[in-house]
């Protein structure tokens, strides 16, 4: 009688390691897949992030220089950049060169090359474009070769056209034709 409970508790010990087995393997399988899941999501969001950074951070420094005539497409050491006027004969150039969103704050005449410019974002490339004397095209191809397209507006332009002499004596030869 005894042997058969011995043998008996045996049994339930094995059973109960097998399937303390089975839930580890489970619980492990379910980790992996939330692990590989995650992954993929924070590559994904972080691909986003790039091209966004770069098309904002342009964006954000074109709207800081908003200024009648400070912001234009000019070249650095023959590679095509946003020039914008900071004051006092200093301009903000950003550029890509190498791999990288470049950006470089100079004198206008201080002899700097484009190599002396700061790295800030690694993309594969960038190109400006008036597409009309208000609006800047930029495109920005990211490091997996997706692009993006961004338009900023000038709006110091606008309203500089606005509050033009000719304007307002348009203006008032419309008002004075209505009455």
């Amino acid at each position: 009688m005894n042997k058969n409970r011995l043998r008996k508790h045996n049994i339930d010990i094995m059973f109960l390691m097998i399937l303390f087995l089975i839930f580890t393997f489970s619980a492990v399988s379910v980790l992996l897949l939330a692990v590989n899941s995650y992954k993929a999501v924070v590559v994904s969001n972080e691909k986003n992030s790039n091209t966004r950074a770069a098309t904002a951070y342009i964006r954000e420094k074109v709207r800081q220089h908003d200024k009648m005539g400070s912001v234009e497409i000019a070249d650095i050491d023959g590679i095509e950049a946003i020039r914008m006027y900071e004051g006092e004969d200093y301009y903000l150039y950003i550029y890509y060169m190498d791999g990288y969103l470049m950006e470089l704050e100079a004198k206008e005449d201080a002899g700097v090359t484009a190599d002396f410019g700061n790295q800030l974002i690694a993309i594969n490339g960038l190109d400006f474009s008036w597409k009309n004397n208000q609006l800047i095209e930029v495109e920005v191809e990211e490091t997996t070769g997706e692009k993006k397209v961004v338009d900023i507006g000038i709006k110091s332009i606008v309203n500089n056209i606005e509050e033009t002499s000719e304007t307002k004596e348009i203006l008032e030869e419309e008002v004075a034709n209505e009455d």
